[in-house]
């Protein structure tokens, strides 16, 4: 039963506008066939892109440092398919030497060359120039930066066993700081928030009163109802 038409009204009358409001956000109307939710998501990750570039740059500024430290390791490939993929992108490096028997890939390279070859790929993918990649390696861009990926992780794991744990660690930072952001951001567009301040600031001020909103159309139709919250009398000790 209503108790309060005018508190109930009210309550309808935000209600159904939020749901209008839910209804358009989550139609293809955004650009693209992308819903309301979509377009945001694309705009929060473009704008993080934008600001992780200065970061995976200046990483890949600091490989030089590693170059004339020579790496001698034996990876460990999961079959002889993979290890002959990864003989072949190694041989990319300059001056490196690879030999291969069944699942093991023996390395001898600089690991300031080998850095920097993963640094390029890394650039480019970061740059969504996945083609400069496939025309280099023979494979999907995405394809040849995982493989890469695995290649470090496998130079790891064989540098700590032979206790070279400071090439170790700059090897996993690399992977942390370069491969790993430019893999997860491959084919989105790069934004900066000062070049987007408007469309930033009005989701923000739209996500901060749309939840009110649905939070009074609530209140006020709880008030319609005569559903209201109020303290207990405090019992009167005796």
């Amino acid at each position: 039963m209503i108790r309060d038409s005018k508190a109930f009204l009210i309550g309808i009358i935000m209600m159904v506008s939020f749901l209008g409001i839910y209804a358009y956000m989550m139609s293809p109307s955004f650009g693209d066939g992308r819903n309301g939710l979509e377009f945001a998501d694309d705009m929060f990750n473009s704008i993080s892109k934008g600001s992780v570039e200065k970061v995976i740059q200046g990483e890949i500024g600091k490989v030089d440092a590693w170059n004339g430290n020579n790496i001698d390791v034996t990876l460990q490939a999961k079959d002889a398919e993979e290890a002959d993929k990864w003989s072949k992108m190694i041989e990319t490096v300059d001056g490196s030497q690879v030999a291969v028997n069944n699942e093991a890939v023996t390395v001898k390279a600089d690991l300031g060359k080998v850095l920097a070859d993963i640094g390029e790929v890394c650039t480019n993918m970061f740059n969504n120039n996945g083609d400069a990649i496939e025309q280099k390696y023979g494979l999907e861009a995405r394809d040849a930066t995982y493989s890469w990926y695995n290649i470090s992780k496998a130079i790891v794991k064989d540098l700590e066993k032979q206790q070279q744990f400071k090439e170790s660690i700059a090897i996993q930072q690399f992977q942390k700081k370069v491969i790993e952001p430019s893999y997860n951001y491959y084919g989105v567009e790069a934004k900066q928030v000062s070049n987007n301040v408007g469309i930033m600031t009005f989701m923000m001020v739209f996500y901060l009163i749309y939840t009110i909103w649905y939070g009074f159309s609530i209140y006020y139709l709880c008030q319609g109802f005569g559903i209201t919250m109020s303290k207990s009398a405090k019992k009167q000790e005796a």
